[in-house]
């Protein structure tokens, strides 16, 4: 399943996340996170395995895999826009767009 190839293709490339938590405890570093990250990826992985299509899951359990999608996603919306805005340019310092055309019908000749 392509799904399946995915999660396999993330969790081979991520060297750092040994699952191991670190003690030395430091704001804004993410270690922790990548190790919850990575566990989240192992279990959801196991889980997909063992799940087939027409698995009559309880009610609660849906509801639980919904609440983490969610939260992972909304975590994953915060930094996606906390990195974009970090590649703003300051006030004043706008840049200046350059058209290029090759075909004079684009320049309206």
């Amino acid at each position: 399943m392509k799904t399946e190839k995915r999660i396999d293709e993330l969790l081979e490339a991520c060297d750092t996340c040994s699952g191991e938590q670190d003690n030395n405890h430091e704001d804004g570093h993410a270690r922790m996170a990548k190790s919850d990250l990575f566990n989240i990826a192992d279990n959801a992985k196991a889980l997909h395995d063992m799940l087939d299509d027409n698995y009559p899951l309880d009610d609660w359990a849906k509801a639980k895999l919904t609440k983490a999608s969610d939260y992972v996603k909304a975590v994953l919306q915060h930094i996606k826009y906390e990195v974009e805005q970090e590649g703003e340019q300051p006030e004043g310092q706008e840049h200046t767009k350059i058209y290029i055309a090759t075909d004079p019908r684009t320049l309206g000749m």
